[in-house]
């Protein structure tokens, strides 16, 4: 049974910072899809930003590799900024295209170094950046 108080709004996923396991703030998810046969959340994609923008690239993220921060307000990732910048990253086309196969391509990447999802009990305490 899902108990309302761990419910969350799509709402309030989009537009959230996302903070990596050494503490950087990697990106903000702008958008999430959803995997229709399984009905949960496979990708959040993460526009990484930064002071010339993101260039019209986005990095999709496994959804079991983010958890609610403890603030309520951002996303812990379970890898830090290093591997984030060098993971996958795909334009607006390639990502509505359902032949590119930019999820297996994902997938590939952040399962060659078994990442797993954050350990929130030991959370990051860095001041995390608010959306």
């Amino acid at each position: 049974m899902i108990s309302d108080d761990r419910l969350i709004k799509s709402h309030d996923i989009v537009g959230a910072s996302v903070v990596g396991s050494d503490g950087a703030k990697l990106g903000t998810i702008r958008e999430l899809f959803v995997d229709q046969g399984a009905g949960s959340i496979a990708f959040a994609i993460l526009d990484a930003g930064g002071l010339f923008g993101s260039g019209g690239k986005f990095h999709p993220v496994p959804w079991r590799l983010l958890r609610a921060h403890p603030d309520g307000e951002s996303w812990l990732a379970g890898f830090g900024k290093d591997r984030f910048k060098g993971s996958p990253a795909y334009d607006r086309e390639q990502l509505n295209s359902t032949t590119y196969g930019w999820g297996a391509q994902t997938l590939r990447y952040f399962e060659a170094d078994g990442a797993s999802p954050p350990d929130t009990v030991g959370a990051v305490t860095t001041e995390v950046p608010r959306h």
